[in-house]
C-alpha cells in the first residue's frame, strides 16, 4: 500500500486583501465631505440671489448626498478591515475592533461636543439639553426636528446611524461568515428599503420624515452602510476580485454606473430609488479601489483631496458650527466666522487642530494597544491519505 502526501490548497491571498491602504477611499471622503459643505455653504447667498427653487440653489441640495456616499465608504472599509483580519490572524476580535472605534471616534465627537455646550453656558448658542444629551448618547437621529430643532447638533442623526451600525454588524460577521454574510447583507437591506418604503407611504409619521428631505432614523437608512459592506465582501474573494477587475477595466462599466447615478439622482423614475442609490455608491469605490492609476483613480489619490479626506471626519464636526446657511436669524453669534469665506477658513483650522491633536495621536495608539502583537492564523500543513 502506497501513502499519498498532500498539500490542502488554501484560497490565494491577492495584494489589495494584503493592503494595509486602499487607494482612493481618502479621496472619495474628500469628495463626500466637500459636497456636504458645499450644500450647508451656499445656502444663505444663493437665497439671498435667486430665492428658494432657483437652478443653483436646488444644484447645490446634491451635497448632501454626500451623508449617503459616507456611508457607503464606511460599511465598506469597516467591513473589508475586518475581513482582513480574520484572514491575517484566523479570527476578529471585537473587543480590539471597539477599542479601535472607540479611539477613533469618541475623543474627536466628544471636544465637538463639550464646545458646544460651553458656548451654550456663556449665553453664545442655544442648545436644548435633550439635543446634546441624545447627541452624546448616539439617538439624535430619534428625535423629532420640530420638537428640537436646532442646527449645531443636527449632523449628529448620521453618527448616531454610524455607531448603530458599528454596534450590529461586526457580530452579525463573526456569526454569520463572510459567505453567509454576503446574502445576509442583502437581505437586510432590501428588507430596510422595504420597511422604508412603508413607514414613508402609510405610517403616521410619515409626513415630519419627508418634510426633511432625508430619513434619519437607524431602521430606514442603515441599508446605506450595509450596501458598502455587501461591496466588500462581494470583493473579498480572489476569483470576484479578478472578475470585477476586469469588469471595471471597461468604460461601458463606467458609462453604465454614471448613467444609473444620473437616474437615481432625477429621484422619480425608479421604484426603490433610495435603496438603487445605496447599492450604486460602492461600486464606484470598488471600481477606483481595483484601479486606483485611472484617471479617476489618479484625481482621487492628488494628494490635495487625501489631505481633505484625512481631515474628513472632523471636518465634518465642526463644520457645523460654521456652516449655518440660511438656517440662523441675523446677527449670527460668531458675526464673520459664520458667513463667507472667513467659515470655511475657520472649519477647516478647527479640523486640523482636532485631526492633528486628538485624532492621528489616538488612531495610533488604537492601533498601538489593539493590533499589537496580533497572532498570525496557522498555515495549511500537509495532510497523509
Amino acid at each position: 500500500m502506497t501513502s499519498l502526501q498532500t498539500v490542502e490548497k488554501q484560497p490565494e491571498v491577492t495584494e489589495l486583501q494584503r493592503a494595509s491602504y486602499l487607494p482612493t477611499l481618502d479621496g472619495w471622503r474628500a469628495i463626500a465631505i466637500l459636497a456636504v459643505m458645499i450644500c450647508h455653504a451656499s445656502d444663505a447667498p444663493l437665497l439671498a440671489r435667486e430665492g428658494p427653487g432657483g437652478f443653483w440653489h436646488n444644484l447645490t441640495r446634491y451635497g448632501a448626498e454626500g451623508v449617503a456616499l459616507f456611508f457607503g465608504l464606511s460599511g465598506f472599509l469597516i467591513t473589508y478591515r475586518l475581513l482582513q483580519e480574520r484572514q491575517r490572524t484566523g479570527g476578529i476580535r471585537l473587543q480590539h475592533f471597539y477599542g479601535r472605534r472607540v479611539l477613533r471616534i469618541l475623543p474627536a465627537c466628544l471636544a465637538y461636543l463639550l464646545t458646544v455646550t460651553a458656548l451654550t453656558g456663556a449665553g453664545l448658542l442655544a442648545i436644548h439639553r435633550e439635543d446634546l444629551l441624545s447627541s452624546f448618547l448616539f439617538y439624535r437621529n430619534y428625535l423629532s426636528p420640530a420638537r428640537v430643532g436646532t442646527w449645531y447638533t443636527g449632523h449628529f442623526w448620521t453618527l448616531a446611524i454610524e455607531e448603530h451600525f458599528y454596534l450590529l454588524w461586526p457580530g452579525l460577521l463573526v456569526l454569520a461568515g463572510s459567505r453567509r454574510a454576503l446574502w445576509l447583507t442583502a437581505l437586510l437591506g432590501g428588507g430596510v428599503a422595504f420597511w422604508r418604503w412603508i413607514e414613508i407611504r402609510f405610517h403616521p409619521t410619515a409626513a415630519w420624515l419627508t418634510q426633511m428631505d432625508m430619513s434619519v432614523r437607524t431602521d430606514i437608512r442603515i441599508d446605506g452602510l450595509l450596501w458598502g459592506a455587501f461591496a466588500a465582501l462581494l470583493l473579498f474573494h480572489g476569483s470576484r476580485e479578478q472578475w470585477l477587475r476586469k469588469l471595471f477595466a471597461s468604460r461601458w462599466t463606467w458609462a453604465a454606473l454614471v448613467v444609473l447615478a444620473a437616474i437615481c439622482l432625477e429621484g422619480s423614475l425608479l421604484p426603490f430609488n433610495t435603496m438603487w442609490w445605496a447599492l450604486l455608491l460602492p461600486f464606484f469605490l470598488v471600481g477606483t479601489v481595483l484601479h486606483p492609476t485611472g484617471l479617476l483613480g489618479r484625481v482621487l489619490e492628488s494628494p490635495a483631496l487625501a489631505w481633505v479626506g484625512r481631515l474628513s471626519y472632523s471636518l465634518y464636526l465642526w463644520q457645523q458650527l460654521f456652516l449655518v446657511g440660511a438656517v440662523m436669524k441675523r446677527p449670527l453669534p460668531f458675526g464673520p466666522f459664520q458667513e463667507l469665506p472667513l467659515n470655511l477658513v475657520a472649519a477647516f483650522a478647527c479640523a486640523a487642530l482636532s485631526y492633528y491633536v486628538l485624532e492621528k495621536p489616538l488612531v495610533g495608539l488604537g492601533k498601538r494597544l489593539f493590533s499589537a502583537g496580533e497572532r498570525r492564523a496557522p498555515s495549511a500543513e500537509p495532510t497523509t491519505r
